[in-house]
């Protein structure tokens, strides 16, 4: 788990075996199903234009920012799903959870929709409900940054200053529509073939 080229558990690197198996369920779902996924947030700017510039100034910082990804999926037909354990929200936020810097998951107008009317972003009590399911993804800044900070150092049992060496994403954000999609995709596969809608 101590990997210097920081390949180890937690690295985004992990994730290519979820954009794998995505390509394998998007061809078990219908071909109706589309989806359209797109980094909707860098950094707190939800201005595409500026996304560089945020992550040019996080790394010259030697720092890093998260990002928000959203995942619409159209052409779900209506019963997908079950209103409990297997509901479409719990698989897909099961897998999206997978994703090592998944920190937050939510459908339709998420925790916004306190405050509004009704956007149940494609679901309704754990099925589907025929509409477009919309899925948003909070991803955490990248933690092995230039910058130096204060951690615990396990061998001398005390807080130490830690300088990260070597090349590291300012925003692993960046790359994270495709494991987003990728993971919707398996969680509604797994599901079409749970229940053979």
């Amino acid at each position: 788990f101590n990997d210097p080229r920081g390949g180890g558990h937690f690295s985004a690197r992990l994730t290519v075996a979820l954009v794998a198996a995505g390509v394998v369920a998007k061809k078990m779902l219908p071909e109706r199903v589309c989806f359209t996924t797109r980094l909707v947030e860098v950094g707190g700017c939800s201005d595409p234009a500026r996304f560089e510039e945020v992550v040019r100034a996080a790394a010259a910082e030697g720092d890093s920012v998260g990002g928000v990804v959203e995942c619409c999926i159209e052409g779900i037909m209506p019963g997908l799903g079950e209103p409990f354990f297997d509901s479409v929200e719990s698989m897909i936020a099961h897998l999206l959870f997978s994703i090592p810097a998944v920190k937050g998951v939510e459908f339709g107008s998420g925790f916004a929709g306190t405050a509004a009317r009704n956007h149940a972003g494609g679901i309704n009590g754990g099925i589907a409900n025929g509409n477009p399911i919309v899925v948003r993804v909070a991803v955490k800044p990248t933690p092995s940054i230039a910058r130096e900070q204060m951690t615990y150092n396990l061998e001398t049992d005390s807080v130490e200053p830690l300088r990260i060496r070597g090349r590291h994403d300012a925003c692993v954000a960046l790359r994270g529509a495709v494991v987003v999609e990728a993971a919707c995709a398996i969680a509604l596969a797994d599901l079409k073939c749970r229940c053979r809608c």
